[in-house]
């Protein structure tokens, strides 16, 4: 996934709708910015992912907010059409 996005006067970009979709990026999510060669690349700041126990369970807790449900769903939509797409439909 691609796009041309541009820069304001104050040195702000907006990262497409669909992008932060597809990467789970939800207003407030802090991004590491890093020069390689030519390029900035952007990454979601890793957020301190613990183990802990809630009565007899052990959960994860902490990260990034994440619906595993849609999720699932896109990837299953994404792949429909793939599929859908190689047999000319």
């Amino acid at each position: 996934m691609s796009d041309t996005i541009s820069i304001d006067k104050a040195g702000r970009v907006v990262i497409p709708k669909a992008m932060r979709e597809k990467l789970h990026l939800a207003p407030g999510t802090s991004l590491h910015a890093e020069i390689v060669g030519d390029r900035i690349e952007l990454t979601p700041a890793t957020a301190e992912v613990r183990v802990v126990r809630e009565g007899k369970r052990r959960v994860l807790t902490g990260g990034v907010p994440f619906d595993a449900a849609k999720a699932v769903r896109e990837a299953r939509e994404e792949r429909e059409a793939q599929l859908a797409e190689r047999l000319g439909r």
